[in-house]
């Protein structure tokens, strides 16, 4: 019941943000503004937030999850480069097929599903497991929108790699927040209450975002993203199974190999249609992608929680 209730409130935010298009509040130049906000300023708060929930009494376990975490998060770009290619999706949107495969919905959806299910620790581990995903969205995922925009347009060109690209506000605070925690820098609780305070707004807002840019695309375009459809059972049954299988060679503990299960099955992570809101055909599809596995989550993540004994 508690996991339905949270789906239901995020869904609601949803519904919201769609009649607000319609009614001309919002407008694709607004979301294109409001996700600049969010992938810049309060998600990089909110990674930085998630160190005061981190305790130090258990290093051990605490360095092996985030190996764990580092090596899942290596895996899964693989697993999506192969999934993409024999799915034949097109070049020009190949980068976001690939980011709504390797990244979750943790940070807006498995952080208070876990919770409600595992307790207040569960946010702890989840945090530690997921600190790759930071990292590698705000360099790998950017960086793909990027390139899906330029191949669309016909201007892309094969380029060196310039590291200056992948620094961001996101990428700081996820570095920012490893030194913290694993230097263990004392902050002053005043740190925390206002990245805190700041970052609480993302959840709402970027689904009231996603909302709205469902609102922008016609039914139509909805039919002709067929590709949706096969990516839907990967990402929602075939990643789960994948970290389910991966952390019984990391731990013997149900608890923590549900923790990181749950995490790993929830639906295409919001901040990929946020991250690609500069790119309007790249965007559309994401934002296809977020809302259509975050209504067949309503199933699998229930399932996936009686079969866990959560």
């Amino acid at each position: 019941m508690v996991i339905v209730t949270t789906m239901c409130k995020l869904l609601l935010a949803m519904v919201i943000g769609f009649f607000l298009f319609k009614k001309q509040i919002l407008t694709e130049d607004t979301n294109k503004k409001l996700s600049a906000l969010i992938v810049q300023i309060t998600c990089p708060c909110i990674i930085l937030n998630s160190v005061a929930s981190v305790s130090h009494n258990d290093a051990h376990l605490v360095l092996r999850l985030f190996l764990a975490g580092i090596v899942m998060y290596m895996i899964f770009p693989a697993i999506a480069y192969l999934v993409t290619g024999l799915m034949r999706v097109p070049a020009h949107l190949r980068g976001t097929y690939m980011c709504m495969l390797i990244f979750s919905n943790n940070s807006f959806m498995g952080y208070p599903v876990v919770q409600a299910l595992f307790g207040e620790s569960a946010i702890f581990y989840i945090t530690i497991f997921n600190m790759p995903f930071n990292i590698l969205f705000f360099s790998l995922a950017l960086h793909l929108f990027k390139k899906d925009a330029a191949i669309g347009s016909g201007a892309y060109e094969r380029e060196k790699i310039n590291p200056r690209n992948f620094i961001n506000n996101g990428i700081i605070a996820a570095i920012a927040a490893l030194v913290i925690y694993f230097a263990n820098i004392p902050m002053p609780d005043i740190f925390f209450e206002c990245v805190g305070f700041i970052g609480n707004i993302t959840t709402p807002l970027s689904m009231i975002i996603i909302g709205s840019s469902m609102a922008a695309a016609s039914l139509k375009e909805i039919k002709t993203e067929k590709g949706i459809w096969p990516m839907l059972p990967i990402r929602l049954i075939g990643m789960p199974i994948l970290v389910w299988a991966f952390m019984h060679l990391v731990t013997d503990d149900p608890i923590l190999i549900g923790i990181c299960t749950v995490g790993a099955g929830m639906p295409v992570a919001s901040l990929v249609a946020m991250g690609s809101a500069p790119y309007p055909r790249q965007n559309k599809c994401a934002s296809i992608g977020v809302v259509i596995s975050t209504l067949f989550s309503l199933i699998t993540i229930p399932i996936m929680a009686v079969l866990l004994g959560a």
